[in-house]
Formats: C-alpha cells, sequence, structure tokens
C-alpha cells in the first residue's frame, strides 16, 4: 500500500461515472445503507451526521460475559472503508462517496479481530438487525463458509421485507478461483471488480453468481490499523460499496421503487460484456451504470414484486454464452465505479476461501 498523495492518485471513477451530473438528480438522501462489517471508526473524510449509530452485534469474550463494543470503532478498517466508499466527504485523504446523502448504518462484527471466526454468524444477526431498523440496502464485502446456514435464512428474512442485498464476489480469481457462497442466495446480487478500463481483475473471483461488476483497482482504503488513508487494490469489496451506493442513487431519484425494481434496471442498464453477450461470469450483466438511469431516464423497472434474476421461462431461448470477459466499451463500463481490494479479514476470509464449488444460483421466485 502506498500512501493516499497527490501523486498517487487513483483513477476518477466519480468522473467516469458522471458523478457530478448524476448528484444534481439524486445523491442517496433517503436511503439507509446497512454496512455489515468491521464497524466505523469517526476518521477525517467521513461526517458524523452521514453515519446512524448503529448496532454490534460483536461476541463477547467467554470471561466477560457482559462486555459491550460500540458500533463506531473498527480496528481493521475494512468497515470504515466501505461506509467512506458510499458517503465519504472526500477530504483528508478519503475518497469522495457515490451516494453523499445516504446514511450508513454501521452493524459491527468481529471481522478484523482475533474473533473474527464469529463473525458470519454475527453477521447473520446484523443482517436481521438492519432489515428490522429501517435499511434499504445491505452491504456485504465479505463471505463467511462456515455461517452460511445461518447467514442465509437471515438473508432471506432482509428480503421478505424489501431490502435489497449486495454481496461480494470474492478475491481468489487468481487462486482456485473460491467465490463468496453467499452470492449463491436467490436474489442477493453478486458483484464482481473491473479495472478503469473494464477489464475484470485477475483477483476477481467469478462465476454464475455474479450479477454486476464496478471498479476494483486503486483506490483509497484504511491501512495501518485504520490510522490513515492508503491507495492500494480495493478488489470486490469495494466494488460491492460501489454497486450498494449506485442503488441508493437510482432509489433516491425512484423512492416509490421497490428493491426489484431497483435491482431490474440496474441490471438493464449495465454495460454488459463487449462481445454483445447478455452476460458472462466475469462481468456478470455488465459494470452498474446508475447515470444511464438517472440522466438517461433508461431502464424499465417492470413489476414490483417480480425477482429480476428470477429464472426465465423454460420456453424462452438461454442468453448467448460469452467467451469474452470485459464489460461494454470502457468509456461506458468504467461509469460502473472503481471498487477497491477486499482487506485481509482473518478467518472469515479464509473460510470464503474453501467455498470453491461453484453452485448455480437458484434466484428468489
Amino acid at each position: 500500500m502506498i500512501p493516499a498523495a497527490a501523486d498517487t492518485d487513483p483513477p476518477d471513477y466519480l468522473t467516469l461515472m458522471k458523478a457530478q451530473e448524476m448528484w444534481k438528480v439524486a445523491d442517496g438522501s433517503g436511503i439507509t445503507v446497512a454496512v455489515v462489517d468491521s464497524g466505523f471508526k469517526e476518521v477525517p473524510g467521513v461526517r458524523s451526521e452521514s453515519v446512524l449509530p448503529g448496532v454490534s452485534v460483536m461476541s463477547p469474550p467467554i470471561k466477560e460475559p457482559d462486555k459491550k463494543y460500540p458500533p463506531h470503532d473498527d480496528v481493521d478498517g475494512h468497515g470504515t472503508t466501505m461506509t467512506a466508499a458510499i458517503v465519504g466527504d472526500g477530504s483528508g485523504g478519503a475518497p469522495k462517496g457515490l451516494a453523499p446523502g445516504a446514511k450508513i448504518m454501521p452493524v459491527r462484527t468481529s471481522l478484523g479481530t482475533p474473533m473474527a471466526f464469529a463473525a458470519g454468524a454475527e453477521g447473520a444477526k446484523g443482517i436481521r438487525y438492519a432489515a428490522d431498523n429501517g435499511a434499504k440496502i445491505i452491504n456485504l464485502s465479505w463471505g463467511d463458509y462456515y455461517a452460511f446456514e445461518k447467514i442465509k435464512p437471515a438473508v432471506q428474512y432482509a428480503q421478505s421485507k424489501g431490502v435489497l442485498v449486495f454481496a461480494a464476489m470474492g478475491n481468489d480469481g487468481a487462486g482456485n478461483n473460491a467465490t463468496n457462497l453467499i452470492t449463491r442466495i436467490p436474489g442477493v446480487i453478486g458483484v464482481g471488480a473491473i479495472d478503469e478500463t473494464a477489464e475484470p481483475l485477475d483477483l476477481s473471483s467469478h462465476g454464475p453468481n455474479t450479477d454486476l461488476s464496478a471498479y476494483g483497482s486503486k483506490a483509497r482504503i484504511r491501512c495501518k490499523e485504520n490510522t490513515t488513508w492508503c491507495v492500494a487494490d480495493g478488489g470486490t469489496s469495494y466494488a460491492t460499496a460501489l454497486a450498494s451506493a449506485s442503488a441508493a442513487l437510482v432509489w433516491s431519484a425512484h423512492p416509490d421503487w421497490t428493491g426489484n425494481q431497483v435491482a431490474r434496471v440496474l441490471i438493464e442498464t449495465a454495460g454488459g460484456p463487449v462481445d454483445g453477450a447478455k452476460r458472462n461470469d466475469w462481468v456478470g450483466y455488465g459494470a452498474a451504470r446508475p447515470s444511464w438511469v438517472l440522466l438517461k431516464k433508461a431502464g424499465n423497472p417492470g413489476a414490483p414484486d417480480v425477482d429480476p434474476l428470477a429464472p426465465a421461462p423454460t420456453n424462452a431461448p438461454a442468453p448467448a454464452p460469452s467467451h469474452t470477459a470485459a464489460a461494454a466499451a470502457p468509456a461506458e463500463a468504467a461509469e460502473a465505479g472503481l471498487p477497491w481490494q477486499w482487506l485481509a479479514l482473518g478467518a472469515v476470509v479464509a473460510g470464503l476461501g474453501l467455498a470453491g464449488t461453484l453452485i448455480v444460483k437458484r434466484r428468489r421466485r
């Protein structure tokens, strides 16, 4: 990682995404995004009024069963970075958030601590809390193999309350391509990572559960135990935060839409594979381009209660396969936004690495 200095600035993905123009239409106001992660630490670059009180679901030590952990703390910096990617004000070396008018609900788990092995089960509890306390979008920039059976019903509960859930595909594309099991839950939007030219990052895990993509190359992240801002690859974690922010922009502009409708227009307007295929396993349906919805009025929201990722009728032709990984033309696909590399999350990411078998997602009906 390198310090966030003028000569090391990452590509300006906000310009590529036409953020300044979009903010004249909508900036995420009225939308709460729950960042279920390592918590949030008040740092330069994130205004306190952008972050709600939130909750900590961290498990207390066995010898200190009454110990409490504040949600506004983050020893790792991962959750703080996701928060900044969505609502940061751009000062002090921080990124400017893609949806600066949104509110973040920090849900702190044990990610980034020696107790990270408990984060999956804690995250399941946090997902339910977010769904019950006003979150419209839940951002999951992590995965857990061992706690999947607890996470799945929690996600489904959130979806039953109309919450839109985004999850990172994982950062093992250059390894054994282990993918985040959470992305196979019907209706969850799995997010892959691309660079500023809309080429998929080698590190981005990929497969049939990839639905959208966003930039995941150099970006501003919290580093050195959450003491400063640095520039490093953002990976699918940062990409997921930008996808969640894209949904917040669209939902802010169309508060009467349902989560299904927001997801549908994001999928319809995504910068698809360059070979013209409907989707591929690297970029999914393509790079998220909320500007097409806000500025070009593109995308048909469709039925409010129909999951846009549900299987097509059996008599419908299957979409053409794609053998080209890249998303649409760079100038357009780069509008997807630039994601950030998923920081080491200890046992939880290690658990993600064990989920190597790709399972075709059974979409929510």
